[in-house]
């Protein structure tokens, strides 16, 4: 369904063509002057217009100059008297996308409604594509065969098709576990594997992106909303038009823009940046968080009327140290892969690389396990990827300063502290750095030194 603005002064023409677009499913607006369909432009912005260039108080031609001279692109079709061949050129010269002779055929009209839709949904996408350029949009691939595993693509697969719904009514998934368990990639599973496979699937990491900015990405601006705002820009709620809309990070999000999303979620309608017209929100919702977010509500950073709305069907991704025998799947798989990657022999992973994999503790989780098997793989020169390749450590059995490599004689967060500690020193102290030989984003990097850095103290001079 469109919302469409119908211009024409022919009474009987308008209602006629309002009524064949509304039976083929569109939200019609109509108006019988030009003042009139400027008034009506202004309240409410259509995906298509409609306009005859000839009206009792102006030319229609000047309607589609203001639509095109402030910044929009939706469809404009014009409707010319028979013959008149040389309006509808000009017409085209002004912005308009495509012309109908008088009498309208209304079989037609509906289908050059259609086409034009189609090509500007077509637009958006690869608008989106250009911008975003993920490199493959099939399903991706989930690799598991543990108990805990299981359960997560059961409900994947629950929650990835529930019924035939419209992709608002979809339910919204949250997904939620450490940093590196792969959320993303399930979340993308759930929409390759759903009704809304050939939609876009559109990724927005709230943990990198400044607060001004995700403001503009999410919803649009208008043209002169601010300072760079040249032209009028869609948002990525547009952009994902019947397909799926992925927050990651959402607990990063900064509080007004959770309300201002929250209320999206709610009315299913959103507004640009400096705009002042609704639009309508068609895409699914799935978000993922590496946060417990029932914390960030108590502690006053996170809403907790958006955590009741995105708390409806959520799955939570086991770290890989609770996954068993997967870890050893996982890297028979990536090896496989990496290998055809770098061009390099077929890999194969020891029997003593594979001890060592599975009594260690992965606190990077699944993306930790693939860049050290990407580091194996090319020190691999004779195709068998050793203990040593892992850099893990020290191999199974011998004996540290804190007890063995077997079950390090710490708790998991002081095991965490050293790690931490060690990147920074390798790197000489820079935060990106450290954070992406962790595998994990400089976000979570900077909220696992803070706890530090209050038990420390202020820094000496």
């Amino acid at each position: 369904m469109a919302t469409l603005l119908l211009v024409d002064d022919e009474a009987s023409l308008l209602n006629s063509m309002k009524l064949q677009l509304c039976r083929a499913g569109h939200d019609c607006h109509t108006a019988e002057t030009l003042s009139a369909g400027m008034d009506s432009f202004e309240r409410l912005e259509p995906e298509l217009a409609i306009v005859d260039i000839r009206l009792p108080d102006g030319n229609g031609l000047d309607l589609v100059r203001r639509i095109r001279s402030e910044g929009h692109s939706f469809p404009i079709i014009v409707l010319t008297a028979f013959g008149s061949i040389p309006n509808a050129v000009s017409a085209m010269r002004e912005g308009a996308n495509d012309y109908l002779e008088k009498p309208v055929d209304l079989n037609q009209l509906t289908f050059i409604v259609e086409r034009n839709l189609e090509t500007q949904r077509l637009k958006g996408r690869i608008e989106f594509y250009e911008r975003t350029r993920p490199p493959d949009h099939s399903a991706p691939e989930l690799i598991g065969e543990s108990e805990a595993f299981r359960k997560v693509l059961a409900l994947a697969a629950r929650v990835a098709s529930p019924g035939l719904v419209t992709p608002s009514d979809l339910p919204t998934v949250l997904i939620t576990g450490e940093t590196g368990t792969g959320k993303d990639v399930l979340a993308r599973h759930i929409h390759a594997t759903g009704p809304l496979a050939s939609q876009p699937f559109v990724h927005v990491d709230c943990a990198s992106l400044p607060r001004e900015l995700i403001e503009s990405e999410l919803f649009g601006h208008e043209r002169g909303a601010f300072t760079d705002a040249k032209s009028t820009k869609r948002g990525l709620l547009e952009i994902a038009a019947e397909g799926t809309l992925f927050l990651n990070e959402i607990g990063e999000l900064p509080l007004d823009l959770q309300a201002k999303l929250l209320t999206a979620l709610e009315r299913k309608t959103f507004r640009r940046i400096g705009g002042t017209r609704d639009m309508r929100m068609n895409a699914r919702f799935t978000a993922a968080t590496n946060a417990d977010l029932r914390e960030r509500v108590a502690a006053k950073t996170f809403r907790e009327d958006l955590f009741y709305r995105l708390n409806v069907f959520v799955i939570h991704l086991p770290p890989l140290r609770e996954r068993g025998g997967d870890v050893a799947l996982l890297a028979d798989h990536f090896t496989r892969r990496l290998s055809r990657k770098y061009r390099r022999p077929q890999a194969s992973v020891s029997e003593e690389a594979r001890r060592a994999m599975s009594t260690y503790h992965w606190p990077g989780n699944v993306r930790e396990l693939l860049h050290v098997l990407e580091r194996a793989t090319l020190l691999a020169e004779d195709g068998g990827v050793r203990v040593e390749h892992l850099g893990l450590g020290v191999p199974p059995g011998a004996e540290t300063a804190t007890g063995t490599a077997d079950f390090p004689d710490c708790t998991l967060a002081e095991m965490e502290t050293l790690m931490i500690e060690r990147a920074m020193r390798r790197t000489g102290g820079n935060v990106s750095q450290a954070a992406r030989l962790l595998g994990i984003t400089r976000g979570a990097m900077r909220r696992r030194l803070a706890p530090q850095a209050n038990r420390e103290g202020p820094a000496s001079p």
